[in-house]
């Protein structure tokens, strides 16, 4: 019995080093494109090639402290700790090679390092789940019901007149731009549901379920929502959402093989670009920028821009009725005119910069604490594996969009309904 749970503390701290490995390989990779691509590549966006020895070495010291600091929410909780990975993997990595690399401001660095701590308290909070369900028998069809009924409004507004070249990613942009002129009141709350929480969260309870002319069905719905749209992260939700059920058989397994995919994909990227021969590399600057340099960078824009001068919601609904916006114009359009000089261009800002633009550092702190909450909520569902790949989707949109436009728009607060009534697993007779 010994030699057994010896064994298994030793399988332990292997899967912990190996985790600990991977992400250290992108920290690195990541380092690189930053050197030979986006400082050079993409200057003229503000990246700059302004390498900092000392800022260097605190980043270095830092991810090593996130990374031991990481093994006691290793050892409580799996999800959890892949989760904080992913918050280090998209928020700390980049952040960090900004400051040390190009030599940017420490504001947004040490927030994102906060952001991340923060996270580490989400193991020892739990929260008591209502005792709400509806009969096993009827979640399925309930799923169905609500998706096809905030289907009808969709497709009474935007019916199959679609471009199926944005299937093939080209014309995105002349897709959205029509998109936008339809998208206005009700409609714009049921389109984000039904993309973001509703037809990611049915695939995937159909395919717990075995029930393939339903993911079909779904999957199809996804890629309509998709082709009126031009929106790519609705592009990807299915990819996500099925890579992440069928890749892996715990948290550690997945975010294992995510990882490792990541590296190989990294390694791949540049001989591909170099293949296709186009003027600027295509999938590198496609996705490694937009990914996660860019969020980074407008981070630094929105902190530089309102030092010493928070917004106080001013944007918001509700919020807006008591602090006027003293600008003209929306911020994100006001912060691309002020340091790219393209005021119709739209600077998302997500979880981090939108604490400090609204609150200054005090919503830093305040909306680390919810996310670590929220994550801490949906940590005491206890739902099944399967649906990981929709919390990965969480994580990005929050990389890029404000909290409270997350949980409404974002689909989180819906999801946290459905949850609580048709994913748990509890019976009712």
């Amino acid at each position: 019995m010994n030699l057994n749970m010896s064994s298994f503390k030793i399988k332990l701290t292997k899967d912990f080093l190996i985790l600990n490995a991977l992400i250290a390989v992108i920290y690195i990779a990541l380092e690189l494109y930053y050197h030979n691509l986006i400082s050079v590549t993409y200057n003229y966006m503000g990246f700059k090639a302004d390498f900092n020895l000392s800022k260097y070495i605190i980043t270095k010291v830092v991810f090593l402290s996130l990374l031991a600091a990481s093994y006691t929410i290793y050892s409580r909780n799996k999800f959890l700790y892949s989760i904080y990975l992913l918050l280090i993997f998209f928020f700390y990595i980049p952040n960090a090679i900004l400051f040390s690399m190009g030599n940017m401001h420490i504001g947004p660095f040490v927030s994102n390092v906060f952001f991340v701590s923060v996270f580490l308290i989400t193991p020892y909070i739990s929260f008591p789940i209502p005792q709400v369900s509806i009969p096993t028998q009827y979640k399925g069809t309930a799923l169905i019901a609500l998706s096809i009924l905030l289907l009808i409004p969709i497709i009474a507004t935007f019916k199959l007149n679609v471009n199926l070249n944005t299937l093939l990613l080209s014309e995105i942009y002349s897709t959205r731009e029509m998109f936008s002129e339809k998208l206005n009141g009700y409609l714009a709350y049921l389109y984000h549901f039904e993309a973001k929480t509703i037809i990611p969260v049915a695939l995937v309870f159909f395919m717990i379920h075995k029930k393939p002319m339903l993911i079909g069905l779904f999957v199809l719905i996804l890629l309509y929502l998709f082709v009126i749209s031009g929106n790519k992260l609705v592009y990807f939700t299915p990819m996500i959402v099925i890579f992440f059920y069928y890749i892996g058989k715990d948290y550690i397994s997945k975010i294992s093989y995510f990882f490792l995919i990541a590296i190989i994909v990294f390694a791949l990227f540049p001989i591909i670009d170099h293949f296709i021969g186009a003027p600027k590399p295509i999938l590198s600057g496609t996705f490694i920028n937009r990914f996660f340099f860019i969020p980074a960078l407008l981070t630094q824009f929105y902190f530089d821009f309102f030092d010493g001068r928070p917004f106080y919601f001013a944007e918001t609904h509700f919020f807006n009725q008591f602090v006027k916006s003293p600008y003209d114009m929306r911020v994100g359009f006001l912060i691309t005119k002020v340091y790219w000089g393209a005021p119709t261009a739209f600077a998302n800002n997500g979880i981090v910069s939108d604490g400090f633009m609204n609150l200054g550092y005090w919503g830093v702190a305040l909306f680390s604490g919810i996310f670590a909450l929220l994550f801490s909520f949906f940590n005491s569902l206890k739902l099944h594996i399967g649906y990981y790949g929709i919390f990965f989707s969480y994580i990005y949109i929050i990389l890029s969009a404000p909290l409270l436009t997350c949980i409404i728009t974002g689909g989180i607060l819906p999801f946290i309904l459905i949850a609580l009534t048709i994913l748990n697993n509890k019976k009712v007779s």
